[in-house]
């Protein structure tokens, strides 16, 4: 599973739909249908939802912007600012985005994970690490995140 940083400007607009592809410089090993969990930067600092990946676009900067602007939760200039002196842009698309009822903290993701510390980009979760992930969504709906 995908471990994403993401500013709550961000996470915000993927809640309420608005932001349905995150924007990277560099590409994760991401495939269809794999899980990514989304944690909220600073100040919130937790771990607040899940979202299926189904697709990684790798493009020009100005082919990704015209093949996400409509979904990407971001202004023009925002993006061509994010993505200065970069030949290739990563758009990650998701659906399902599920909301975690009580976020995990970044004190309990800490006691869970010794040493954890939440990454500038991403990294990958271990089995162990997805399993308290999914933990905390309502059974109901995990059947599908597993």
């Amino acid at each position: 599973m995908l471990f994403l940083s993401i500013r709550p400007q961000y996470v915000e607009k993927i809640l309420d739909g608005q932001k349905r592809v995150e924007l990277r410089r560099r590409k994760p090993r991401s495939q269809p249908d794999d899980w990514m969990a989304i944690y909220e930067s600073s100040p919130t600092k937790a771990l607040v939802a899940i979202a299926q990946v189904t697709e990684v676009r790798i493009k020009s900067p100005q082919c990704l912007w015209r093949s996400v602007r409509s979904i990407a939760g971001i202004q023009k200039q925002e993006f061509d600012e994010y993505f200065t002196d970069c030949d290739n842009a990563v758009g990650i698309m998701f659906r399902s985005v599920i909301a975690l009822p009580s976020p995990i903290q970044l004190d309990d993701l800490r006691s869970s994970w010794p040493g954890f510390h939440p990454p500038q980009g991403f990294l990958y979760l271990t089995n162990a690490q997805k399993e308290l992930v999914l933990q905390g969504i309502p059974k109901r709906k995990r059947r599908a995140a597993a």
